[in-house]
C-alpha cells in the first residue's frame, strides 16, 4: 500500500468520484442561480423572508453537520467509513429536493413554515451524503498529488454538473410548466406554470443524482484507515458534549452571529438575542452541572474531544474556514444576482443561461491547468493570486452598461477561467489539512474535518444567498404580483450592479487576504506525506 504505483489511482476510479460532485452540483448550481428567484418571483416569499430563512435554518447546522462527521468517522461496515452514505442517502437527498421546490396551496404564513421545513430537510440530506463524499477523498489515496488529481476529476465533473443546470433549467421549467408540454406561451399564467415546472425539473435532477451517487459507491475504494486505537465510548463522548463549555460557547456564539445576520443586525433584536445568548448560556452551565454527576463513573478518553481540540488548533484548517465562508458568500452574492441582472438590468433574461454556460466552460478549462500551475507556484501563493484577480475582475463589472452583452460575456469568461482551479485546490488543501492534524497529533479524524468545511461552506452560501435577499430588499427591488412582473427603479438597478460587482469583490479580496496566513507550504506538503507513510509502515495496525 505503501508504493507509488499503489497510492496511484485508475482514471475510472477518478471518474467515478467525480460524478458524485457532478450529482451535489445538479442540486447546489440549483440553490446558486434559481433558489432566491424561485422563492421570490415563483414561491410567493418577499425578499426579506427568503434572506432570514436562508439564514435561520444554518442555526441546526451547527449540530447536524459536526454530528454527521462524527457519525461518519465512527462508521465501521464492509464498504468502509464514507462510501455506504452514496447508497444510504442518496434517496433522501432527492426526494427532499423535490419538496423544496414544490410550491403547495397554502397561504403566505403556511408557504413560510412550508419553506423552512423542506429547506431544513434538504440541507441535512446534503450534509448527510456530502459529509462522507467529501471525507472519501481524504481517505481514496494518501498521496498529496494524487488527491490534486481526483480533485480535478471531482470539479470538472461538478462544472459539468453546473453546465447541465444552467443551460437546462429555464428550458426545462418551459417544457414541463407549459399546459401542452412542449413549450407553449406561457405569459397569462406564468407564475402556476413556473410552479410546476420547477418542479418536474428537480424531479429530473433528483432521479439523475440518484443514480450518479450509485456509481460512485461502485466505482471507488477506501485506502486509508485511521489507527485502530482510536476508540472510545458513547458514554465518554456524551459526558464532553454536555459538560465542554468550549463547545458550547463555540456554538452559542456561532448561532448568535446567525441571528445578527439573519435580522440585519436590527437594534431592536441585538436585546433579545443577547438575552437569549445569556439564558442559553445559563442552560450551558446546567447541562455542565448535570453530566458531571451523571457522568461522574465515566473515566475513559472521549475522541469526539480529542478530535474537537484538534481542529480548533489545526491553524490551516481555521485559516480554509474563514476562506471559505468569505469566498463563497462572495460567489453566492454574484450568482444570485445574475438572473435579476439580465432580466431587469439588461432587460432580457434568457441572456443569463449563455452567460452562466460560458462561465462554465472557461472555468473547465481553468481547471484543466491545476496540475502544472500548482507545481510552479503551489497551491498556497496560487490560491491568493487567483482569488485576489477574481475580485478585480468582479469589480469591473460596475462599468458595463445595459447594452454592453458582449464585454459582459467576456469578462465572465475570464473571471471564470482565472478562478477555475479554485474549488480543485480548496478540496485538496482540506484533505491536506487532514493529514496535518493526523501529523501534528498522531490522530485523524477526516470525516469532522470535512464536515466542519462543509459547514463553512454551506455558512458562506448561506451568508451570500441570504444578503441577494436583503440586498434587493434594501434596493426596494419589486417582485412581481400575481404573475405580474413589475418595473424597477434606478436605485433597484444600481443595486442589481453593485451584487454583480462591488459586494462579491469585497468578499473574494476579503478571502484572499485569509489565504495568506495558510501555512502549509510545499515543503512541509512533503514533509507530511513522508512521515505519514514511515509511521504507518512501522504500524502494520494502522494501515
Amino acid at each position: 500500500m505503501n508504493s507509488q504505483s499503489q497510492e496511484r489511482l485508475s482514471v475510472g476510479e477518478k471518474v467515478g468520484y467525480g460524478l458524485g460532485d457532478a450529482a451535489s452540483n445538479l442540486f447546489w448550481k440549483t440553490f446558486e442561480s434559481f433558489l432566491v428567484y424561485f422563492y421570490t418571483d415563483v414561491f410567493g416569499l418577499t425578499a426579506k423572508s427568503t434572506g432570514t430563512l436562508l439564514l435561520v435554518t444554518r442555526i441546526w447546522d451547527a449540530i447536524n453537520d459536526p454530528l454527521v462527521g462524527y457519525l461518519a468517522d465512527r462508521t465501521r461496515t464492509s464498504w468502509g467509513r464514507f462510501r455506504p452514505y452514496l447508497v444510504w442517502m442518496s434517496l433522501p437527498f432527492a426526494i427532499t429536493g423535490v419538496l423544496t421546490f414544490y410550491t403547495p396551496d397554502l397561504g403566505p404564513s403556511g408557504k413560510l413554515i412550508y419553506a423552512y421545513i423542506t429547506y431544513t430537510l434538504v440541507m441535512m440530506a446534503y450534509t448527510a451524503i456530502n459529509i462522507p463524499y467529501g471525507a472519501l477523498m481524504g481517505v481514496i489515496t494518501p498521496n498529496s498529488i494524487e488527491r490534486t488529481s481526483v480533485s480535478t476529476y471531482r470539479f470538472v465533473a461538478a462544472f459539468c454538473g453546473g453546465i447541465v443546470v444552467q443551460y437546462c433549467t429555464l428550458g426545462m421549467v418551459r417544457y414541463f410548466g407549459s399546459t401542452d408540454g412542449a413549450g407553449a406561451d406561457i405569459n397569462a399564467e406564468a407564475v402556476v406554470n413556473e410552479q410546476v415546472g420547477f418542479f418536474w425539473t428537480m424531479v429530473v435532477f433528483s432521479a439523475a443524482a440518484v443514480v450518479l451517487f450509485l456509481i460512485t459507491f461502485a466505482t471507488t475504494k477506501e485506502r486509508v484507515q485511521p489507527a485502530k486505537s482510536e476508540q472510545s465510548t458513547f458514554r465518554a463522548d456524551m459526558r464532553f458534549v454536555l459538560t465542554s463549555i468550549r463547545l458550547h460557547q463555540s456554538l452559542l456564539v456561532g448561532i448568535a452571529l446567525l441571528a445578527c445576520l439573519a435580522t440585519a443586525f436590527s437594534p431592536s433584536t441585538l436585546l433579545p438575542i443577547l438575552m437569549g445568548y445569556v439564558v442559553l448560556s445559563l442552560l450551558s452551565l446546567a447541562a455542565r452541572s448535570f453530566g458531571m454527576r451523571r457522568f461522574a463513573s465515566v473515566t475513559g478518553p472521549s475522541t469526539f474531544e480529542a478530535d474537537f481540540n484538534d481542529l480548533l488548533t489545526n491553524r490551516p484548517w481555521m485559516v480554509l474556514f474563514a476562506f471559505g465562508l468569505f469566498q463563497l458568500s462572495g460567489l453566492f452574492i454574484r450568482g444570485g444576482a445574475v438572473l435579476y441582472y439580465f432580466k431587469y438590468y439588461c432587460g432580457d433574461a434568457e441572456l443569463a443561461t449563455a452567460f452562466w454556460v460560458m462561465g462554465s466552460f472557461a472555468a473547465i478549462a481553468g481547471m484543466l491547468l491545476t496540475k502544472p500551475l500548482t507545481k510552479r507556484f503551489g497551491k498556497k501563493w496560487l490560491m491568493v493570486g487567483m482569488n485576489a484577480a477574481v475580485a478585480a475582475l468582479c469589480f469591473g463589472f460596475l462599468f458595463l452598461k445595459p447594452e454592453q452583452v458582449t464585454a459582459m460575456y467576456a469578462l465572465q469568461i475570464v473571471t471564470a477561467f482565472v478562478g477555475g482551479p479554485v474549488p480543485v485546490l480548496l478540496w485538496a488543501m482540506y484533505a491536506d489539512t487532514a493529514d496535518y492534524s493526523e501529523w501534528k497529533n498522531n490522530r485523524r479524524a477526516t470525516g469532522l474535518v470535512f464536515a466542519a468545511a462543509t459547514f463553512s461552506q454551506k455558512m458562506g452560501c448561506a451568508v451570500g444567498a441570504a444578503m441577494t435577499g436583503f440586498t434587493l430588499a434594501y434596493y426596494n427591488y419589486a417582485q412581481p404580483i400575481e404573475g405580474i412582473e413589475q418595473s424597477q427603479t434606478e436605485f433597484t438597478l444600481g443595486g442589481l450592479r453593485m451584487m454583480m460587482s462591488v459586494i462579491p469583490a469585497a468578499f473574494l479580496f476579503a478571502a484572499a487576504i485569509c489565504l495568506v496566513f495558510y501555512n502549509i507550504n510545499v515543503t512541509l506538503e512533503q514533509q507530511i506525506e513522508t512521515d505519514l507513510r514511515i509511521r504507518k509502515a512501522g504500524d502494520p495496525q494502522s494501515a
